[in-house]
């Protein structure tokens, strides 16, 4: 962040790159709605597959104030810093480019575009882009060199598992000290170790196609199992057995529900039942001892509770007539 500060105070252009879920959109929007001076007013902007140049232009448009004749910009004495997120999702046209980048290159390369009712030049002043890029793929393109060559690079690599354990560890120790039986923390490291492996099997092995674009994983699946884990009905998590059902659950709603056919969901299924006796040493049917299709939990079975309880729901009649 830094870094993005002292070139954007330059106003040199940053494109933050790496993989979803590694903070790119966090840090960024952090730094420039609260880390720097007034002087420096941000813009954002998410480009989408459907986004297009004059929707772009537009945007920016609205935002310019008029120095004199042909000449737009931020209020005199400001600069502003626009902040592009996703800048590879919009889809390709017929020739290959895309054409919301196609206008941002325009304006870096010749510093202005035109005005498309008068026809005019607009030159803009007193700008600086930043940028958040992910790998190709799941809908991202790749950007061509044309536009990349304006920017400095700030690369967010992915946390390696030792970073993730650390994290993680103390995240699920700190619920399990404040508001669960003491004997639970036995299970917290297994938990984190059987949580990362668990995402890097997958990871290898359940690989985007065209037929299943989604398999996309990121670290954001790995918070979101630790998240649903603490968000269990605390009354409720009073055996080991207790924590890692709900944790076997939030497995089966983070990855098993995104998976498409069949096999690939009895492969997950097999990987899961693999795992729970590997790391917590109990066998799988002494935890889970339903269908694994009717391991369910559900924060709804009392109306009106607050908090609300996300707890087991063994009663699928009264779960039915509840919602």
């Amino acid at each position: 962040m830094w870094i993005t500060d002292t070139l954007a105070r330059h106003k040199m252009h940053t494109m933050a790159v790496g993989p979803t879920g590694t903070g790119k959109t966090l840090n960024i929007n952090n730094k420039l709605m609260a880390g720097m001076p007034d002087k420096y007013m941000p813009i954002f902007i998410g480009f989408s597959a459907q986004t297009s140049a004059n929707q772009t232009q537009d945007l920016l448009d609205a935002k310019m104030d008029k120095r004199r004749k042909g000449i737009y910009g931020p209020s005199p004495g400001k600069q502003y810093i626009i902040f592009v997120d996703d800048v590879n999702m919009p889809q390709r046209e017929e020739y290959g480019a895309q054409p919301p980048i196609e206008i941002l290159r325009m304006w870096m390369n010749h510093g202005f575009w035109y005005d498309r009712k008068l026809c005019e030049k607009r030159q803009i002043v007193d700008v600086s882009f930043v940028g958040a890029l992910g790998p190709p793929g799941g809908g991202r393109q790749i950007v061509t060199n044309r536009f990349l060559r304006y920017f400095n690079f700030v690369s967010f690599p992915e946390l390696d598992d030792g970073a993730m354990k650390q994290i993680f560890n103390v995240v699920l120790q700190t619920f399990v000290k404040a508001y669960l039986p003491p004997d639970l923390l036995d299970v917290v490291h297994p938990m984190v170790d059987a949580t990362i492996e668990l995402y890097n099997v997958i990871g290898k092995e359940l690989l985007p196609t065209p037929s299943k674009p989604h398999y996309t994983f990121n670290l954001r699946d790995v918070a979101s199992v630790i998240q649903g884990v603490l968000s269990g009905d605390r009354a409720a998590l009073l055996a080991p057995e207790d924590i890692i059902r709900l944790w076997s659950h939030e497995n089966l709603r983070v990855y098993r529900d995104r998976l498409v056919n069949d096999d690939d969901r009895s492969w997950f299924d097999d990987l899961l039942k693999r795992l729970v006796p590997k790391f917590f040493s109990i066998e799988w049917t002494d935890v889970v001892k339903v269908d694994v299709a009717h391991l369910v939990y559900g924060d709804f079975m009392v109306p009106g509770a607050d908090p609300k309880l996300y707890s087991e729901i063994t009663d699928t009649n009264k779960m039915v007539r509840t919602r």
